[in-house]
C-alpha cells in the first residue's frame, strides 16, 4: 500500500488533462474511482501555481475499488491496509471493500528452498537429522571472513537497504549487539548483512564490516547463491521491517532451521509463531511451541528485545533451541496450502456478479 501507481494529471502543466474516453470509455467512465487530489501542501507548487491543482490518477485506488474480490499476502496485513497507519491515505477505500477483502499468506517454492538437496550449499540436512548446518555455517564464515566458530551466534539480514526495512533499526543496535552484557548474551555474536539501495545504508554496511573485521560482514549487492548459503549457515535471521505486506526470507529461514526476530507486523506475524517455553505442545513435543520471535515495537528497543532473548535461548537452552529450529522447518509454506485459500476466493467471486458492471466498449 506504500506504492499506490499515481500519475499527476496532466503529466506537466502544458499538455492537456488525460481522460478514460482517450481509451474508448464513454463518458469518461470510471474515472472517479481512480481520481485523487492531492492536498494543497503535498502539491509541487505549494497552491502558488494555479495550473496545479493537484488532480491525479491512483490505479490502486481504481483497482480496489473495481475488483470483485481483493486479497492482500498476508492475513494481517489486510487489517493493517484498513487503517491510517498501513492504508497509506487508502484506508477508507480500503475499508469500503472490507466484505469482499480477504488476505492469504504467500508461499515458498519448497522445491528450491529445501536443506536437503539444496545445490547452493555446502552440506546437506533435514529436519531428522540437523548436524550438517553446524557445516553449512563454518563453510559462511570462511567465505565471508568471519571467525570461524560454530558456537558464535550468527545473525543475518538480509533485504532491500531502505528506510521501511527497519536498516536504521540495525544501526542503532549494532553497538549494543557487538558490546556485550554482564550475562555474556551479547558481544560473542557475528553478523551477516547482504542487500542495495539506499547510499547511506550502503555506506554502513560497508564501515560495519571495516570497524569489526572478522565479526560482521556487510554484503552490499545481492547473490541468490549467496542468500541460500547466508540462510543455510545463519542462526538467527532478523527482519525489522516498518511494515511487510508478506515478506519471504522468514519463511525460508524457518525452512533451513534458521530461526527468525520479526517485527509483528503483516506476514512476518502470521508466519512466525512467537516462542513460549511454557505452553502446551503437543503430544510428540512438550517443550513449548514457537518459531521464532516477535516484537512489537518497531524500535531499537524492540529489535533488542527480540534479538536478546533469542541470543540467551541459542545460548543458554540449547535442548529447546532444537525444537524450535525443528518446528521451524516442519511448518507448511509450501503454495499448495495458499493455493487451496485462492481457490476459495475464486469460487466466492465466481458465486457473486460482477461488482462493477463494465460499460461496452
Amino acid at each position: 500500500m506504500g506504492y499506490h501507481g499515481v500519475y499527476p494529471n496532466p503529466p506537466t502543466w502544458e499538455q492537456p488533462k488525460f481522460s478514460c474516453s482517450d481509451m474508448g470509455l464513454p463518458d469518461n467512465a470510471y474515472y472517479e474511482r481512480y481520481q485523487h487530489t492531492f492536498p494543497i501542501e503535498e502539491r509541487p507548487s505549494k497552491g502558488r501555481d494555479p495550473r496545479d491543482d493537484g488532480e491525479a490518477v491512483k490505479l490502486l485506488r481504481g483497482a480496489i475499488e473495481m475488483a470483485d474480490r481483493v486479497v492482500t499476502v498476508a492475513p494481517s496485513y489486510k487489517e493493517e491496509i484498513m487503517s491510517p497507519e498501513g492504508g497509506f491515505g487508502l484506508h477508507e477505500t480500503a475499508r469500503s471493500r472490507s466484505y469482499h477483502l480477504d488476505g492469504i499468506l504467500n508461499g515458498i517454492d519448497v522445491e528450491e528452498w529445501d536443506p536437503s538437496k539444496d545445490p547452493h550449499i555446502s552440506h546437506h540436512y533435514s529436519a531428522q537429522n540437523m548436524t550438517n548446518k553446524t557445516e553449512c555455517k563454518r563453510s559462511l564464515q570462511r567465505e565471508l571472513g568471519l571467525h570461524e566458530n560454530p558456537d558464535t551466534p550468527l545473525v543475518a539480514f538480509i533485504g532491500r537497504l531502505a528506510p521501511q526495512k527497519g536498516v536504521h533499526l540495525i544501526q542503532q543496535t549494532l553497538g549494543w549487539l557487538l558490546g556485550g552484557d554482564h550475562l555474556g548474551v551479547t558481544g560473542d555474536v557475528q553478523l551477516v548483512m547482504m542487500g542495495s539501495g539506499d547510499g547511506s545504508y550502503c555506506q554502513f554496511l560497508t564501515d560495519a564490516e571495516n570497524g569489526n573485521k572478522g565479526r560482521v560482514c556487510g554484503y552490499v549487492g545481492f547473490s541468490p547463491e549467496m542468500e541460500h548459503k547466508i540462510i543455510a549457515g545463519a542462526d538467527i535471521l532478523i527482519m525489522p521491517s516498518l511494515y511487510e505486506p508478506c515478506g519471504l526470507p522468514q519463511m525460508y529461514a524457518q525452512r533451513y532451521g534458521t530461526v527468525p526476530v520479526v517485527h509483528a507486523t503483516g506476514g512476518l506475524k502470521d508466519s512466525v509463531v512467537q516462542y513460549d517455553p511454557f505452553a502446551d505442545g503437543n503430544e510428540t513435543d512438550t517443550s513449548g511451541v514457537g518459531t521464532g520471535w516477535q516484537f512489537d515495537s518497531a524500535d531499537a528497543e524492540g529489535l533488542k528485545f527480540g534479538l536478546w532473548n533469542a541470543l540467551h535461548t541459542y545460548k543458554h537452552y540449547k535442548e529447546s533451541w532444537q525444537r524450535i529450529m525443528k518446528r521451524g522447518m516442519l511448518t507448511d509454506f509450501s503454495w499448495e496450502r495458499s493455493a487451496k485459500n485462492y481457490l476459495q476466493v475464486f469460487e466466492w467471486a465466481l458465486m457473486d456478479p460482477p461488482y462493477i458492471n463494465p460499460w461496452p466498449f
